[in-house]
């Protein structure tokens, strides 16, 4: 396991005591049962190469470091089911319980709305565990979150490798150009993610992706990750080459403006 520092490091040690407590619940075997038994997945990279403007992967979460405390009370489904009457090519679903009060239970409910409307599931969390692989698509993902900054190469092609084993698509979240680095050598991702966010210091910046997409090569599906707050920061991000994006924290903060928000950012065509 690589030195984590700042924030970061804290969630991804934490995470690491609350996977062993899963297991004890449920084992390794148990979890891979039900996962190699499971419906194929949905693709996520079909769906988003399929829409001629950008595609929103809306995501839901009731807290975050950055943004503290946002929706206690979400019900997953009755979220799903506004996400896809949005409009939404995606739905993450936040699965962390410490920092950001989710779960796997979360993720279930979610994917039985969703595979109705055939709207792939991401499972996002600090994945550092072949665990959490199983778990996701024992519960119905479609895809997971790798996020570079976690994993060292080896760690990262291993999870890369069982998840897509599985039929599930990773979409590879980077920061910076030597995390891209590493994203792009270690295996061959379709689906790479700029995050906006710094996760070591919870800054974040759309330059981010502006400057980095262009480092991406044309042929992978770019996603601007955070920092979106309306359909304007939207298009920016598809003018700046993104085929999608990835908003939770607007979405969760826009109240009962959240149905329109999400259809006016899902409804972006970039020229």
């Amino acid at each position: 396991m690589i030195q984590i520092p700042g924030i970061l490091g804290e969630i991804v040690e934490k995470r690491l005591v609350t996977i062993e407590e899963a297991k004890k619940k449920k084992s390794l075997s148990e979890v891979r049962t039900i996962a190699e038994n499971s419906n194929a997945p949905l693709s996520l990279q079909r769906t988003i190469a399929s829409k001629s403007g950008i595609s929103l992967i809306a995501e839901m979460k009731r807290s975050s470091p950055s943004a503290g405390s946002m929706d206690p009370n979400l019900d997953p489904a009755n979220r799903a089911t506004l996400y896809c009457d949005a409009g939404a090519g995606a739905i993450s679903v936040l699965t962390e319980p410490d920092y950001f009060s989710g779960s796997i239970d979360d993720l279930a409910a979610v994917s039985v709305i969703a595979r109705v409307a055939r709207v792939p599931v991401l499972r996002k969390d600090f994945i550092v565990d072949e665990y959490q692989v199983y778990e996701a698509r024992a519960a119905g993902a479609d895809c997971i979150l790798l996020i570079i900054a976690c994993l060292d190469p080896s760690q990262y092609a291993d999870l890369f490798n069982l998840s897509t084993s599985m039929g599930m698509d990773v979409l590879v979240e980077v920061f910076d150009e030597p995390e891209l680095d590493i994203g792009l050598s270690a295996v061959e991702p379709n689906v790479v993610g700029i995050n906006n966010r710094n996760l070591k210091t919870l800054e974040t910046s759309l330059e981010v992706f502006e400057n980095l997409a262009k480092k991406i090569p044309d042929d992978r599906i770019k996603v601007a990750e955070s920092g979106m707050k309306n359909a304007a920061d939207v298009e920016r991000m598809g003018q700046a080459g993104a085929k999608a994006v990835l908003v939770g924290e607007s979405l969760m903060k826009a109240g009962n403006d959240v149905s329109e928000l999400a259809q006016a950012m899902s409804a972006v065509e970039v020229g």
